[in-house]
């Protein structure tokens, strides 16, 4: 049930804090989120990757369709690559970002005691 709450806290932290501060701020939403739930380490890790990769491949995904896909059909061929492999890479950056920041925020809290 934690794992669930950070994805949740870090998809909507992320998105809500996205629209305020840069790119970072998956990060430092995630860290938060994994100082408010404390899910433990693993579940920190996980819970950040799956909410993080999840808001950054949907807005890749959203803004891929916002433009009919003309910016990252121009991009992936920049790149040598395709723009399903341009989104999937998108989604893992921000899957680390989260991950990585939600431990932090996890480990920063201190260890649980229950």
């Amino acid at each position: 049930m934690r794992m669930l709450i950070t994805i949740v806290t870090v998809a909507a932290l992320g998105a809500v804090l996205g629209y305020i501060l840069p790119f970072w701020s998956l990060a430092f939403a995630a860290a938060i989120a994994g100082m408010l739930v404390r899910p433990g380490p693993w579940r920190a890790l996980m819970g950040g990757l799956v909410g993080g990769a999840m808001l950054w491949g949907g807005l890749a995904a959203w803004a891929d369709a916002a433009n009919t896909g003309i910016l990252s059909a121009r991009i992936a061929d920049l790149f040598g690559a395709s723009v399903t492999v341009l989104k999937l890479i998108t989604a893992a950056i921000g899957g680390v970002l989260g991950g990585l920041g939600c431990v932090l925020g996890d480990r920063l809290r201190g260890p649980r005691t229950n």
